[in-house]
């Protein structure tokens, strides 16, 4: 069953966003196939960012958590260890045309 991740983070907006484009997505392109990731939402929040990630598996977001090269690039971009919020995804409508490569 598909989960969904969410992780928060505080700051400016488009620093963090530029931040996370910069060191976490290279990565998590690389890795997030092999662990089932199946996509990746960053919004702007009232004071930062949310992360909200799609997941084959619970397992699979988990491992990709632990990944090294991960936690590397975290640290690379000075993101404070994150703290990751999951659920189990009941249902899943994405139209088409939401779809931006």
């Amino acid at each position: 069953m598909a989960v969904v991740s969410m992780m928060k983070m505080s700051g400016d907006s488009d620093e963090l966003a530029a931040k996370l484009a910069e060191h976490v997505r290279p990565v998590g392109k690389e890795l997030a196939p092999k662990h089932g990731g199946l996509g990746t939402i960053v919004a702007r929040t009232d004071d930062g960012i949310m992360v909200i990630n799609l997941w084959e598996t619970e397992e699979g977001r988990h491992a990709m958590a632990e990944e090294p090269q991960i936690q590397e690039a975290l640290q690379a971009g000075g993101f404070p260890q994150p703290a990751f919020e999951g659920y189990e995804v009941l249902e899943l409508v994405i139209r088409p045309e939401a779809v931006r490569g």
